[in-house]
């Protein structure tokens, strides 16, 4: 997944990484072409603030789904990006460690479904018309929009939800909100309670940045790019990637180039506001962050919930804090027995 590690990417700083989409097996997974993003469109959404608009939401699905006995597909896996990414991170040239032979998400025997949240990728969004007008959306809007996906595909229940970032997060409200319809739930990169302190800041900021000043790559860009860097990222790395003046304004310059249209990322770093599940509905769960995510320090981390097991990944020369979510090569083997066992392989 070299898309995935490139540092703090499109999301303007949070690790953008995303869900899959539709293709037979075999399929050459390190071709994002052959995966083609499918669209089911939505007359009436109603979402959480109240409002009801007619939406499009776009997802792509790996492997072929297995019915059991009960007729129900029992081999789904959705995976959920994070904050003003999509589906097509995890298509990058690392993506067989994922999806591989014998990998823990093999397509030979499991169904990938990978949305793209309302507001990001090419699912319905600001951009696409309604610019500051559109539906002020949450999290809970986004977990709707991915289970009027998976009804549109006959999935009733995954086997397992991995989420990485703000798709963590989603996951988190999904299996509060919605007990009993996540096998497994894999949540990295985020806790299963509000947003405080340092976390909610520099959103709230990078947030009003960016609708202070909505021109791509302009001012507010460039104070979001800033903002988030400060916000997310280790004071180590932060000083040897602007080691002085002309190389931090090359590193924001580059940040708010890449960071896409900025009400559309106003809005997904302002879908956080109203996050605070409640535990989980999952039948199990696994939290995994990393020692030096200055976001989600260890020695700040909540209570678990029930049925809920920790991983914290140690600081090391190869991890990179909330970025180190891009390099699969370091929490994929953490994370891989409980996957390989919510699909009931050995």
């Amino acid at each position: 997944m070299k898309a995935l590690g490139t540092m703090l990417g499109k999301a303007a700083g949070l690790a953008a990484i995303a869900v899959l989409a539709a293709a037979a097996v075999p399929v050459d997974v390190t071709v994002p072409a052959s995966v083609p993003v499918q669209l089911l469109r939505v007359r009436q959404f109603d979402f959480a603030a109240g409002r009801t608009a007619p939406v499009k939401l776009a997802y792509r699905t790996l492997g072929v789904a297995h019915r059991g006995a009960d007729g129900q597909v029992d081999n789904a896996v959705v995976l959920l990006h994070g904050t003003g990414g999509s589906g097509a991170a995890f298509l990058g040239p690392d993506a067989a460690m994922l999806f591989g032979p014998g990998a823990p998400l093999d397509l030979r025997a499991t169904y990938v479904v990978i949305p793209d949240a309302i507001g990001m990728g090419a699912s319905s969004k600001p951009s696409d018309g309604l610019g500051v007008n559109f539906p002020h959306y949450d999290y809970a809007d986004i977990v709707a929009g991915v289970r009027a996906t998976l009804a549109e595909l006959k999935v009733t229940r995954a086997a397992a939800v991995v989420g990485v970032s703000m798709g963590a997060m989603v996951g988190w409200t999904w299996a509060a909100k919605h007990p009993g319809e996540i096998g497994t739930l894999v949540a990295m990169g985020a806790w299963p309670t509000a947003v405080t302190g340092r976390n909610l800041l520099w959103r709230l900021a990078a947030r009003d940045a960016l609708l202070a000043s909505p021109t791509p790559g302009g001012g507010g860009a460039r104070a979001a790019a800033a903002i988030t860097l400060v916000g997310n990222v280790p004071p180590a790395l932060l000083a040897k990637l602007a080691p002085d003046a002309a190389a931090a304004a090359a590193l924001v310059e580059t940040r708010a180039a890449a960071a896409g249209d900025p009400v559309d990322l106003a809005f997904a770093l302002d879908a956080v506001r109203t996050y605070a599940p409640p535990g989980t509905g999952a039948a199990a769960a696994i939290e995994l962050n990393f020692a030096d995510d200055i976001l989600y320090p260890p020695a700040d981390a909540p209570p678990l919930p029930p049925r809920t097991a920790r991983i914290v990944v140690p600081a090391s020369p190869a991890t990179r804090g909330h970025a180190t979510l891009g390099q699969p090569a370091i929490w994929l083997p953490l994370v891989a027995p409980a996957l390989r066992a919510a699909l009931h392989r050995g």
